[in-house]
């Protein structure tokens, strides 16, 4: 087995582990044993078992870029269309697998994930700014959105998305019951949604962020994994 198969074997352990049980079921004893390998090349490829996570972070981040660009370039979309789904395939919290979502969420929201928060924000800053820009620009050319200085527009429409992602991750991770998180989560999208729109001159109503469905569902699903 070659060294990035194994840090490749060492991540889907953790991912398949923590989707099974939890967070807290990842044991690098066993870990090790189950994968065939010795402590030392754990430690050769992760120093620890937050540096695992961090590594997933990275590699959902990178892939959330290109699933939004994928997003993004569909034709016979307007602009805002493509802004909406440019903007909902990128959040770290977007899964159909809540167990995921709460790896990612226990990983990147705890105590000691800011760094970690920092580095995958700037991953999608680098990755996503391009495309967003060409959006923008086919919005202004379209008589969608109303500004100037693209270039800007698209980097504080990103910040303040990534922001918006924190916040809704955040209450993700919190105490409240499922229908306090739902109204919250309501509440701080409408307030992002018009933000952003005010920002870039739109439509009242033309961004979305996030369906209030798909929030329910999301609300629903992570509030029954905490009970697991």
């Amino acid at each position: 087995m070659n060294s990035g198969t194994i840090r490749e074997e060492i991540i889907n352990y953790v991912i398949a582990v923590t989707e099974a049980s939890s967070l807290s079921g990842v044991h690098i004893s066993k870990l090790v044993k189950e994968l065939g390998i010795n402590r030392n090349t754990f430690y050769y490829h992760f120093d620890s078992k937050l540096a695992v996570l961090e590594a997933i972070c990275q590699q959902r981040a990178e892939e959330l870029c290109q699933s939004a660009t994928t997003g993004a370039d569909q034709p016979n979309l307007t602009a805002s269309e493509k802004l909406n789904i440019l903007l909902a395939s990128s959040t770290l919290w977007q899964s159909d697998n809540p167990g995921f979502v709460m790896l990612l969420i226990q990983a990147a929201y705890c105590e000691n994930g800011a760094l970690m928060r920092e580095k995958m924000k700037a991953c999608q800053l680098s990755g996503m700014k391009g495309v967003l820009e060409r959006v923008l620009s086919e919005g202004v050319r379209s008589s969608e959105f109303f500004i100037s200085d693209i270039e800007t527009a698209a980097e504080l429409v990103l910040r303040l998305y990534m922001q918006f992602a924190d916040e809704i991750a955040f209450l993700l991770a919190g105490d409240d019951s499922e229908q306090q998180l739902c109204e919250k989560a309501i509440i701080k999208t409408r307030a992002y949604r018009t933000a952003i729109e005010r920002m870039l001159l739109a439509p009242y109503g033309s961004i979305t962020l996030i369906e209030t469905k798909t929030l329910q569902v999301l609300a629903q699903r992570v509030s029954r994994e905490k009970l697991r």
